[in-house]
């Protein structure tokens, strides 16, 4: 579900973890993607990698060098896009756009240490920036500080009332909370700035499944046009709601429509706990 505040950070320094550490982390995280491209090939076989890294060359600056970085995120290439990232600050240590992709870096591997104090070094150097406090409260929220992390989403939206993907957090922060007219306004709200934010459909979908509403649900998903998409979040409510069969069926579809490791991964769960006579 979508593309990316007033808590305190943990005590521990996060400056001081040894660079062996996080590159550590790094090679953990991208062994634990197999579906990336290989680095070897990705250069010559990426186009729109490759136009990022022959702007970056034509001309470094922290912009030219984030857009390599993102590219390399796109493809799941954590580490050459932690070295763009690292180059960009040597440009310019007090970016906080640079920060503010290096917290989005580490959060999305799943090391919210860093991502932590990456995040709040881009509101510092940044404190106009919706994006950085959105990704400030994603950061928040993952680590469960949900009203700080709510906090930092009504930040972002005073600076920006039509952030659509601060409102999408909000909305699925607060079915998190379990608050379901809070959640089905917020985003109900996204959708009015952006009726094609899938992020969104997709939340409302979540919703409707909660109240009993599968064909809602099911209408909801259709919305991002990918089968995949549709048949691998129904297999997520069928798996929250303990339907390990019908779970099994729709991930199997899922799978059929676009083959990844991880939706194959999802059909065995689902088929073992079926088995296992779990079914409702």
């Amino acid at each position: 579900m979508d593309d990316t505040t007033g808590s305190t950070a943990p005590g521990h320094d996060l400056r001081s973890e040894p660079p062996e550490t996080l590159l550590e982390r790094v090679q953990r995280a991208r062994e634990a993607r197999p579906e990336r491209v290989p680095v070897a090939t990705i250069e010559g076989q990426d186009s729109r990698l490759s136009t990022a890294l022959l702007a970056a060359t034509a001309r470094q600056s922290p912009e030219t060098l984030r857009a390599v970085a993102h590219e390399y995120s796109r493809l799941r290439v954590a580490d050459r896009a932690h070295d763009y990232l690292d180059k960009a600050l040597a440009l310019d240590r007090r970016d906080g756009a640079t920060y503010d992709a290096l917290a989005r870096l580490w959060r999305d591997l799943g090391s919210l240490s860093p991502a932590l104090g990456h995040a709040y070094r881009a509101v510092y150097f940044a404190p106009a920036s919706p994006a950085a406090r959105n990704t400030l409260g994603t950061v928040l929220q993952a680590i469960g500080l949900r009203e700080g992390a709510r906090e930092q989403y009504e930040r972002a939206l005073a600076l920006d009332p039509t952030a659509t993907y601060a409102l999408n957090n909000v909305c699925y922060g607060w079915i998190l909370e379990g608050d379901a007219p809070k959640a089905t306004r917020a985003c109900e709200r996204a959708l009015s700035v952006d009726p094609s934010l899938i992020a969104a459909r997709n939340n409302l979908g979540i919703l409707y499944a909660a109240r009993g509403d599968l064909e809602g649900a099911r209408a909801a998903f259709a919305q991002s046009g990918d089968p995949s998409v549709v048949f691998y979040n129904l297999g997520i409510i069928h798996l929250a709601r303990r339907e390990y069969r019908q779970a099994a069926e729709s991930f199997a579809a899922a799978q059929r429509a676009s083959p990844t490791k991880r939706t194959a991964a999802r059909v065995r769960q689902a088929l073992a706990l079926s088995t296992a006579g779990g079914n409702q």
